[in-house]
């Protein structure tokens, strides 16, 4: 009797089991059902890279072997397009993942999508080359740390422990190493909390002095480096010469080699993910503003952007590395928008935001759930003084238009028309043979055109007196004259 009175406590004991494993399973699936997620993030722009002088994008020169090695591991992007072509515009679009509005720039950043990052505990912040990317533009909304490298040197400058013989503000360098620097010591110190971190470099832009690929090659007419100063004499006609193949090839090659300099300090921050633990749970992109012209056209202006919207100066790269999953689709062939960028980064981190009108995250694109191009505008809002019309692009499908509207001087709208397909040059305006497809486009540009009637356009002249290192900053990089 005793061992039967036992039997029903044992056959207890294995349907509790049975229900626990049941459970455990049941768990398990729930887990599986939901993607792995990183912890962290890190946005890196590279100011002023074309997607062209990238060696994962087809480039001749091997100039990018750690971005080719993340390409590999990680899912590129193979048409991205920047809504403007040149810097300030470009960050607000990217940052508030909206083709900018006087809502989202109005003598400052009015929102942003590092905001909900941070309100979701996320720790957030920012190290930039300055100038255009600084504080006084407001583009340290929503960010914990904001230091771009300019605010740094005067702090630096005016300590009263600096030394006679120290160094004042640096204008000339473009602060690659300080920033990065800055960005791996803020990464030591936070490494125990989830984080955003942006990274900006005005590497690969003017000045071009880094030589790696120019022993031996002949400068023509240009001396051992490629200043400011000569990129704006060519960008008006002015250096008193002309620029031929040999000097066009050398200045590439000094470009190439700022390119090269830049993903070598991506290297060492990755070395520091690593040896800080970070590297299987950190997601990092890297991306450019916009891109840059080195004499693709005629008369050439190597070293110039913001003038046109080209796609020379419209293309960027953009990679996307994320540790804790793999990606269906590595390549994607689809056309995407630099606006895309930071919902993407809010998708897959799983973190809660409110949805841009026009940007799309980009994580459809990456697990096949999604194949579709997206059409991409920009717009060229003229920086003052420049003395140049503001002008609308449309790329969709394999056609591009281009439209100048109507000013007193030029009393009818241009419009330009190309079939990328076959002319990825620009070179051959077809818009009065294919008026069809022409006004097609016209009609969809003239949509988003009224949106920004409605919201007014943003004015990138700051109301307030900028400090005299910033503008000396700015004319260093050839902003201001």
């Amino acid at each position: 009797m005793d061992g039967f009175a036992e039997r029903p406590a044992s056959i207890s004991v294995s349907r509790s089991v049975r229900w626990v494993i049941l459970l455990a399973m049941a768990l398990v699936t729930a887990a599986c059902a939901e993607a792995p997620r990183p912890r962290n993030a890190i946005l890196i722009v590279l100011d002023t890279l074309r997607a062209d002088r990238v060696s994962a994008y087809g480039h001749e020169r091997h100039t990018t072997p750690v971005l080719d090695r993340l390409a590999e591991e990680g899912v590129l992007f193979e048409s991205v397009v920047s809504h403007s072509s040149w810097t300030l515009p470009a960050m607000v679009g990217l940052l508030s993942g909206h083709y900018p509005t006087a809502r989202e720039y109005d003598d400052g950043l009015r929102r942003s999508l590092v905001e909900p990052l941070r309100d979701a505990g996320w720790r957030t912040a920012a190290f930039t080359g300055g100038a255009w990317v600084g504080e006084q533009y407001g583009l340290g909304r929503g960010f914990d740390v904001f230091e771009d490298q300019v605010a740094v040197d005067i702090r630096l400058a005016r300590a009263p422990e600096r030394a006679a013989g120290d160094a004042p503000v640096v204008e000339a360098s473009k602060g690659i190493e300080k920033t990065f620097e800055a960005a791996q010591r803020w990464l030591a110190a936070n490494a125990d909390e989830p984080f955003f971190l942006w990274l900006h470099t005005y590497e690969p832009h003017t000045p071009y002095r880094r030589q790696l690929y120019t022993q031996g090659m002949d400068s023509g007419r240009l001396g051992s480096t490629f200043e400011v100063a000569s990129a704006a004499l060519a960008g008006k006609g002015g250096l008193g010469f002309k620029l031929g193949e040999t000097e066009l090839a050398f200045v590439r090659a000094l470009y190439d080699g700022g390119v090269t300099v830049s993903d070598q300090y991506i290297g060492r921050l990755l070395e520091t993910l690593d040896r800080l633990g970070l590297d299987e749970n950190t997601l990092i992109i890297v991306t450019s503003d916009h891109g840059e012209d080195l004499g693709d056209r005629s008369p050439p202006r190597p070293g110039n952007h913001g003038h046109a919207l080209w796609d020379e100066l419209l293309l960027v790269p953009l990679i996307v590395y994320d540790p804790t999953r793999d990606y269906r689709i590595q390549r994607v062939p689809a056309q995407v928008r630099l606006i895309d960028i930071m919902p993407t980064v809010l998708d897959i981190l799983g973190a809660p935001y409110p949805v841009p009108q026009h940007a799309v995250s980009l994580l459809p694109l990456m697990t096949g759930e999604e194949s579709g191009a997206r059409p991409a505008w920009s717009v060229i809002d003229p920086k003052q003084k420049s003395g140049r019309s503001q002008q609308f692009a449309i790329r969709s499908g394999t056609h591009k238009l281009i439209l100048t509207p109507a000013t007193s001087e030029n009393a009818d709208d241009s419009i330009e028309l190309y079939d990328l397909a076959d002319d990825p040059r620009e070179l051959r305006n077809i818009a009065a043979t294919v008026p069809a497809r022409a006004k097609e486009l016209l009609g969809s540009l003239e949509e988003i055109r009224a949106e920004r009637s409605v919201r007014g356009d943003p004015d990138y002249r700051s109301k307030r007196a900028l400090p005299p290192p910033v503008k000396r900053r700015l004319r260093a990089l050839g902003y201001l004259e």
